[in-house]
């Protein structure tokens, strides 16, 4: 018992020695979850049934909760720091939990020993009433002992949770990093209505919408995304200059869209997923009255959808 309440001061000078040094420091904030098991511990920490009946147990509560306090002082992660100060809570809980069941088990030793007495002193009834007690302490054992197993079936659990939660974040971050290299692969810009791939006019013909030999590369790759990601749709939107009559010009771009839909179709990917549609003449991207900015805005424009198919609407 002395020894126990040496331990006991020596651990109460060690944590107050640690406030002083620390009170020169700025604040950290209070995380609610590491307070409360702080409080659990603290609580425990000088009980004497518990250092009696649980010293194995209290060691583990106090491994644990430095653990938490050594992660909460260093300003770690604040998942692992509520992790770690979890654990140490728990590990607190079953120190307690044990001590009761410990403490419960000499009562019923002890109060078997009453019985033995009472009926060699002809007081059977007393005795009944004696080992009834026991029994109901008995019960309240058994039913701390199991509540201690579901704690530890739960902190089991809380740890394969964040194994798994740390593995979906590599996953989630190597396919990040695939997508951006397929994005500039496919020389694709990032917009306000998402990714945009620009098809020049030299894949086409004069005045035609059949496409040359050198777009199938590009389409090749935008199936060959498609199929990786069946999530994501396409507009497929064409354009002209203003040379000709719009009438011819607006016509020109539907069929040289839709010549890009049905390339992709024929690569396997759905028609329910390709949306086409030609504006002609509209929304140039530079000036007409040059060579240059006409062959420019000869371009058919495929914008690709965000994870859920949704593409914004053209506003300008």
């Amino acid at each position: 018992m002395e020894t126990n309440k040496l331990y006991s001061c020596i651990i109460l000078i060690f944590y107050g020695l640690a406030a002083f040094l620390m009170s020169g420091c700025a604040a950290k904030q209070e995380n609610p979850v590491f307070t409360s098991a702080r409080d659990t511990f603290t609580q425990i920490q000088d009980d004497p049934q518990i250092n009696r009946y649980a010293p194995l147990e209290l060691q583990e509560a106090k491994v644990a909760f430095e653990n938490a306090q050594r992660s909460w002082e260093a300003e770690n992660d604040v998942t692992e720091v509520e992790h770690l100060a979890y654990l140490a809570k728990q590990k607190a809980l079953i120190a307690r939990e044990t001590a009761t069941m410990k403490m419960a088990d000499k009562e019923l030793e002890a109060a078997s020993a009453e019985r033995n007495k009472v009926l060699l002193s002809a007081r059977e009834e007393e005795a009944n009433q004696a080992l009834k007690k026991a029994q109901q302490r008995a019960v309240e054992a058994e039913k701390a002992r199991d509540e201690t197993l579901i704690a530890d079936e739960k902190a089991k659990k809380l740890e394969i949770e964040a194994e798994k939660a740390r593995e979906e974040a590599l996953v989630a971050d190597e396919k990040a990093e695939k997508l951006e290299a397929q994005i500039a692969d496919l020389q694709a810009k990032q917009t306000q209505r998402g990714l945009v791939l620009t098809m020049g006019d030299v894949l086409f013909d004069t005045g035609k919408s059949s496409l040359k030999p050198g777009a199938c590369l590009t389409i090749e790759k935008l199936a060959v995304f498609l199929k990786e990601y069946p999530n994501r749709n396409v507009r497929i939107e064409g354009f002209t200059d203003s040379v000709g009559s719009e009438e011819f010009n607006l016509g020109l771009s539907i069929r040289r869209a839709e010549a890009v839909r049905n390339a992709l179709n024929r690569l396997g990917i759905e028609l329910d997923r390709i949306l086409y549609h030609g504006y002609g003449e509209m929304y140039p991207v530079a000036s007409n009255d040059t060579a240059e900015g006409r062959q420019h805005n000869r371009r058919v424009e495929i914008v690709i959808s965000d994870e859920k198919g949704v593409i914004p609407d053209r506003i300008r």
